[in-house]
């Protein structure tokens, strides 16, 4: 049995190009690991997860990170300071963070699980295939590149739309006797933008509004005729004071198609997971932790599409490196956020 050695576990699983999709070598090698350092409790599921059980108790806390990450490989090295690669900032980093607080955590008198999950990055296939087989927790803490002093507490949430037009078609030349598909499309994008514009017209923050981008269209088939068809996908992010399904509702009339549907989430300051992350951060840093909103998604609105629990999210990293070439992480900010999770679990857990 060897002993849980966090800075070689990053620089192997770095080494491991695991794009959403291609994770199996790195979840095996996970798993290996994890049995290695004495831990008998694991699985991997059929979606490739990495389940540990540490140890059962209440309340349940679960903390969860992924192991894909965006296409694109990059070299791999460690330079005595900062480890260099794809995943280092998201969120193989944050992913070990978890597991190696998880491992030092067998004490406490809550119910602890490390999960390792795939296809974050894509369709978050392997948090769905969870949800199916484990049972809800009381928290979840999700391991994303947030800073070391900094707690994510809300996340928007996204609706993406396939928009769908027919039409007759007509020769390029002919007089119109009605709108063409592309026509027809550009009408209705600009009908749900205006609609957005009157929902936030009293809104102040970027957060607090709802948005909506045409991220790919289409139409037509030929250079001398009208299109017959057009298409077009609009990803609409949703802050935490509405919900998918009133939006949908609000914005969208027919001849749709949803193709991704994620809650939005914020979990109060006053909640007890927080409170914890605040006293975790000041015992490890002697600073007093931020609290901040991220714009984007992460598995835990797939979590909270189910439950309704506290979530947070928390890793260290600067996030505006995230899937961009220049992914780094410095050594010591990712030993110091191991020693943060589990303070702070260590304050969550106190008096149970």
């Amino acid at each position: 049995m060897s002993s849980p050695d966090p800075v070689t576990f990053l620089l192997e699983t770095l080494k491991i190009y695991s794009p959403s999709a291609e994770e199996s070598k790195v979840s095996s090698y996970i798993y290996s690991y994890i049995k290695s350092i004495g831990f008998n409790d694991v699985l991997q599921d059929k979606a490739n997860n990495v389940i540990l059980r540490v140890k059962e108790g209440s309340p349940n806390v679960y903390l969860i990170g992924h192991m894909d990450t965006v296409p694109g490989e990059l070299p791999v090295f460690f330079d005595g300071n900062n480890m260099y690669g794809r995943g280092a900032v998201d969120a193989k980093s944050s992913l070990s963070v978890l597991l190696h607080a998880s491992i030092n955590l067998r004490d406490v008198p809550c119910g602890i699980k490390f999960i390792g999950v795939t296809d974050e990055e894509r369709l978050s296939e392997g948090m769905n295939e969870i949800l199916k087989h484990e049972e809800k927790p009381d928290y979840a803490i999700f391991g994303e590149p947030t800073g070391v002093s900094n707690v994510a507490v809300s996340y928007k949430g996204r609706l993406l739309v396939k928009l769908n037009f027919k039409a007759k078609p007509y020769h390029s030349s002919s007089p119109l006797e009605e709108e063409t598909a592309f026509e027809l499309m550009i009408e209705e994008i600009n009908r749900v933008q205006n609609k957005i514009k009157g929902l936030n017209a009293n809104v102040n923050s970027y957060f607090d509004s709802v948005t909506a981008q045409v991220v790919k269209c289409g139409c037509g088939d030929s250079t001398n005729k009208t299109p017959a068809d057009a298409f077009a996908y609009i990803d609409i992010r949703v802050p935490p004071k509405f919900n998918t399904f009133d939006l949908e509702k609000i914005l969208l009339i027919d001849n749709y198609k949803i193709e991704d549907r994620l809650e939005p989430f914020s979990t109060p300051l006053s909640s007890e997971l927080p409170r914890a992350f605040f006293r975790g951060i000041y015992k490890v840093l002697n600073v007093k932790a931020s609290f901040v909103k991220k714009l984007g998604t992460c598995d835990g609105n797939v979590l909270r599409s189910y439950y309704e629990v506290p979530i947070i999210a928390y890793g260290p990293g600067d996030s505006r490196l995230s899937h961009t070439d220049q992914e780094r992480i410095s050594v010591n900010e990712y030993l110091t956020a191991i020693k943060v999770v589990e303070e702070s679990i260590r304050e969550l857990c106190k008096n149970r």
